[in-house]
């Protein structure tokens, strides 16, 4: 019999996601240490305005002290809300490819949200594409469908995170205010205008070029699967359960903020903050996960710290609760949590299939 190799475990296409793994990491490591090099120094700057002795004023020491001076109830409870988020995130799922006649089982959808994650972890944005893939193995779903729902349900979640940063600034105007006056309000006109000038440009290049790329064989491979992919967006117009599927949403951000709740709960100088100014600080955090590191490594630590020093956080402490919030709440979760899904979804459809053989 003829061996045949997929193509996604070739050599190349292996050293191809190896080198990606390694520069986003890299990406991720280098921001982080910029943030630390930038937070020692403020927190050095502390030491001295607040007589703290030199042998007791250095940050990693001091965020491994907090780390275990955290009250682990909360953690426990970081773990259970994260759970819950995924879980209404599978039944959200279920609801857009339902319309498709698709019926999944509930432990291949719930474990292919928890290994996206886990995959994310490794190359940002990668977990979407693995999500809808794993659904497609085990559930025999043509792949461009899957992720056509997959980018549907990601294509809610900014809308959803669109209204709640709006819901925010206008709860909170006065701190954003502030954010303006001391981050953005400095820079240069053409800072401010260059990323949009620069997808205003690719736009109209792209479409003046229209009729010298629509010629080549892979527009057109690529068009054909768009029209499968463009079945899964438009699955929204034909949801049985409108309402659940609103719940559901709900629930999902929800228990995300429920998350950074609990982190900040769990760290004694964060602890106070109110549950208002956590929402603005769940804010910042939300989008520091866009930069394509892992896990938002650096990006989610500069913006959290940011957010805290509005609430007069000290500096090293602010360090502190970014750390723990980013390797308890991201890391940790999506690592074991993750692994579980993998794992489970494996032997359930080892079971199955050996039943129904």
């Amino acid at each position: 019999m003829k061996r045949i190799r997929s193509k996604n475990y070739s050599v190349p296409g292996l050293l191809k996601s190896f080198i990606k793994f390694i520069v986003f990491l890299l990406l991720g490591v280098g921001l982080l240490f910029w943030v630390f090099r930038s937070q020692d120094i403020s927190y050095q700057a502390y030491c001295s305005t607040h007589q703290i002795a030199p042998e007791d004023c250095i940050l990693w020491k001091k965020m491994l002290k907090d780390f275990l001076s955290v009250k682990w109830i909360y953690i426990v409870f970081i773990f259970i809300a994260f759970f819950l988020s995924n879980y209404f995130r599978s039944l959200r799922w279920y609801l857009l490819l339902d319309p498709l006649g698709y019926k999944p089982h509930w432990i291949n959808s719930f474990g292919a949200v928890l290994v996206s994650y886990l995959v994310n972890l490794g190359i940002p944005r990668s977990g979407e594409f693995v999500r809808a893939a794993v659904l497609s193995k085990y559930e025999k779903i043509p792949l461009d469908k899957a992720f056509g729902t997959v980018v549907l349900d990601r294509l809610v979640d900014m809308i959803s995170m669109f209204i709640i940063i709006c819901f925010t600034i206008l709860l909170q105007l006065p701190t954003f205010s502030k954010f303006y006056n001391d981050q953005l309000a400095q820079l240069p006109l053409v800072q401010k205008l260059i990323i949009p000038g620069l997808l205003i440009l690719i736009i109209l290049i792209l479409w003046l070029t229209r009729n010298t790329w629509r010629k080549y064989p892979i527009v057109r491979t690529v068009k054909s699967k768009i029209q499968g992919f463009y079945e899964g967006l438009m699955v929204i117009k034909k949801i049985k359960q409108p309402r659940a599927f609103f719940f559901y949403t709900i629930s999902i951000w929800f228990w995300f903020y429920v998350m950074l709740v609990c982190a900040l709960k769990s760290f004694e100088p964060t602890s106070h903050i109110s549950l208002a100014s956590s929402l603005v600080i769940y804010v910042f955090g939300s989008l520091g996960m866009i930069v394509p590191t892992p896990g938002g490594m650096g990006s989610y630590h500069y913006l959290v710290i940011l957010a805290l020093a509005y609430y007069n956080i000290p500096p090293g402490d602010a360090f502190s609760f970014a750390n723990i919030s980013f390797f308890t709440a991201q890391f940790a979760n999506n690592i074991i949590l993750g692994i579980i899904g993998l794992i489970s979804m494996y032997f359930f459809n080892k079971n199955y299939q050996s039943k129904h053989v």
